[in-house]
């Protein structure tokens, strides 16, 4: 029994909580719904641990790698995956702080409108009840993504864009912000896209979508369809 018992090996810690300010709440992976209980510092967060706060905040803590503002009113999960250190932010707002220079997996902040790739950056992100989320990087590079929605962009510091997918109409919609330093590109289902600030686009996705769920084939690829840069032979077809 003794060599079972020294056999058997625990996960380490995710991460640590400090700095928590008013009500914050744990609920332990695996717990039931309504398990949560409240933190002190020091408290450490395993892979698939959930924080919320009310009116409180608190500080995540990767060692030297990284630190995680959780403000008020904001629900998420930490989750360790064998390729990536992910935050499931499920509402509310968060700042990142990534050392480029300690980081050993890439870090995600991840919401059901997008994905967030954080490199060694400052960023905050909010994500709010109606499925927008706005990323605000002060700092660094982001890579944004959405593979069901076939968008990626690649954001630098000093800009600000908006995010809203709806995924029942199929609608994206990216807005680059008024206060963002210059123009935002980005790429949906292989068209490119750039933005300068205050503007905004609105992509059906459908409408570049084929029956199976694929990009339309070009014009002219379709009989029925011709393209029009390619002369169409009008003369009878001479029987052999």
């Amino acid at each position: 029994m003794g060599c079972l018992a020294a056999g058997v090996a625990f996960a380490e810690p995710v991460a640590t909580l400090d700095n928590i300010q008013g009500e914050v709440m744990i609920q332990p992976a695996g717990a039931a719904p309504d398990a949560w209980q409240p933190v002190s510092a020091g408290t450490p967060l395993n892979s698939g641990d959930s924080v919320k706060t009310a009116n409180g905040s608190c500080l995540i803590v990767y060692s030297d790698i990284a630190s995680v503002t959780v403000e008020p009113n904001t629900s998420i999960t930490v989750q360790e995956m064998p390729e990536t250190q992910d935050i499931l932010l499920k509402l509310g707002k968060l700042n990142a702080k990534i050392n480029k220079e300690k980081v050993v997996k890439p870090f995600q902040v991840v919401t059901p409108t997008a994905i967030g790739a954080v490199r060694g950056t400052d960023v905050d992100f909010d994500f709010n009840e109606e499925g927008l989320l706005t990323v605000d990087l002060h700092d660094g590079n982001l890579h944004v993504y959405n593979d069901e929605a076939g968008m990626t962009l690649d954001l630098v510091g000093g800009n600000k864009i908006k995010i809203l997918y709806d995924a029942e109409k199929g609608i994206l919609k990216i807005q680059n912000d008024c206060g963002s330093t210059g123009a935002v590109t980005f790429n949906v289902l292989g068209t490119e896209y750039s933005e300068n600030p205050c503007e905004e686009k609105e992509i059906a996705l459908e409408t570049a979508l084929g029956p199976s769920g694929n990009p339309e084939p070009p014009k002219g690829d379709d009989p029925e369809n011709p393209r029009d840069d390619i002369p169409q032979d009008s003369s009878p077809t001479t029987p052999v």
